[in-house]
């Protein structure tokens, strides 16, 4: 039995044997002493080969904010005696006034290193569990998960996201981080949500670095950002969420907040698109090989949300960011928002399919269509981690010529389970969930999507999509 269903149903069955028949035992209530320390995240912040940002709540008996790190030295126990000890602040929660916010940046790190850690308060000698994570590489290739929407209505729901996170980790376990394209909860301004989804999660996020993007659902009182120890822009507006990049070997990431809007651009200040272009033109400038980009809500999408007016309207995202996207020479987009699994032809700034070599390679049985110095970008969806999914749009606003910009543009593979009892206009929630496993390396970027489908498989995760980009 898979791990966090059996905790779930353990305390299920503790709850029923006390005569509690029906209920189920949140995740908050597991944690009722004033001394856990709880919902640890490890973010990039700064520079990623030698500095981690950590963000974790505690009761207000946690005066202080304390990090250790030790180097990791094969399977010898840490000595956090022997190591680093760094200092954060604290502040309390804008959800939840009876939580404290700690945030501490851990730096002087050696590159492409790794490191055990705990977080929690030195004077009370009380600590998280110990967890670990991996500086980035100077140079050299890596891999990453990228997935989305885990946006749960019930902790049930979250559970299902939290072994998504935990199936995709085993599955890929040479994942250096993972990336979260928004939505991560359905209502960011309910702490109990955050508590499901990162508690029920924090085994995988103790062992990872986890890059997140703000989804509209937590695009509110700075919700996203307090979960989250992120290098922002200074002076950058973090109330509905936040933008910010890091370098990992020669790649460099750049993650946008969906969340804002001018009079020019849908969904985006002015200031975050002048950001984005000095942003991307520096880290050519410093030799960056690869540009990726993490965006909620994506100009290329294949369900409800691609004729959003915010999406196709003349100041929407595909009308005004898609262009920039081909004239910067980004090379991947990482959407979210539309909770189904699609990907694009490399399209150029006049939002039209280039035409670009291709080269099939089998290996081990696997075969893998590589785009060859494509001119464009490519867009990827990698549909939802979580319960929620959509059908594909059918609407006459798009039409073929919208459609032949994907190489994959499949009804959803929840469709065959039927429509949701609640909502007839999207498939039953929770049957299907997916993930992508990316690799890079010098002149060379791999993805290899999974599925999971709750009937099939003993719902193990398998491969439903493998393709890559070659750049020479």
């Amino acid at each position: 039995m898979h791990k966090i269903t059996q905790k779930l149903l353990s305390a299920t069955l503790a709850i029923s044997m006390l005569g509690g028949v029906g209920s189920t035992l949140s995740f908050a209530a597991e944690n009722p002493n004033p001394t856990t320390v709880n919902k640890v995240t490890v973010t990039f912040n700064n520079d990623a080969t030698s500095t981690k940002g950590f963000t974790w709540y505690t009761s207000p008996n946690f005066k202080n904010s304390d990090v250790q790190v030790v180097k990791k030295v094969g399977a010898k126990k840490p000595k956090f005696d022997k190591g680093l000890t760094f200092k954060g602040t604290v502040s309390t929660s804008t959800n939840s006034q009876k939580e404290y916010v700690h945030k501490a940046v851990a730096t002087g790190l050696e590159p492409d290193t790794e490191y055990y850690f705990r977080v929690g308060d030195a004077s009370l000698k009380s600590w998280s569990e110990v967890g670990s994570f991996k500086t980035a590489p100077k140079k050299g290739s890596f891999t990453f998960i990228d997935l989305a929407d885990t946006q749960a209505k019930t902790e049930e729901e979250a559970i299902l996201s939290a072994e998504t996170i935990e199936k995709a980790m085993d599955t890929i376990p040479n994942a250096d981080f993972i990336v979260h394209n928004g939505d991560l909860v359905d209502n960011g301004l309910k702490e109990e949500q955050w508590d499901w989804l990162l508690g029920h999660s924090q085994e995988s996020l103790l062992n990872t670095t986890f890059v997140p993007s703000a989804g509209n659902h937590e695009d509110e009182n700075y919700a996203f950002i307090d979960h989250f120890n992120l290098d922002v822009p200074k002076n950058s507006a973090t109330e509905t969420g936040a933008y910010y990049s890091y370098d990992y070997s020669n790649a460099h990431f750049v993650v946008l907040n969906s969340n804002e809007d001018s009079e020019r651009y849908d969904n985006f200040s002015e200031e975050q698109v002048n950001w984005l272009k000095e942003d991307v033109k520096a880290a050519k400038a410093k030799g960056a090989k690869w540009v990726i980009v993490n965006i909620h809500k994506g100009p290329y999408t294949t369900s409800n949300h691609a004729t959003d007016d915010d999406i196709m309207g003349p100041n929407g995202v595909r009308n005004q960011i898609a262009p920039l996207m081909a004239e910067l020479d980004i090379d991947f987009v990482l959407q979210g928002h539309d909770h189904i699994y699609a990907r694009t032809k490399p399209i150029n700034h006049e939002g039209k399919a280039s035409e670009a070599e291709k080269i099939t390679v089998t290996k081990k049985g696997q075969t893998t269509e590589y785009t060859v110095n494509p001119d464009g970008t490519i867009y990827l969806i990698p549909a939802t981690a979580g319960p929620k999914v959509y059908y594909k749009n059918q609407d006459p606003l798009l039409g073929n010529a919208y459609y032949n910009l994907f190489e994959v543009a499949d009804e959803n593979h929840a469709a065959i389970y039927g429509p949701d009892p609640d909502k007839n206009d999207r498939p039953v929630r929770g049957q299907i969930q997916n993930f992508v496993g990316i690799t890079v390396s010098k002149n060379k970027l791999v993805a290899v999507t999974y599925e999971i489908d709750q009937n099939k498989n003993n719902a193990k995760p398998y491969i439903i999509d493998q393709f890559g980009i070659i750049k020479n």
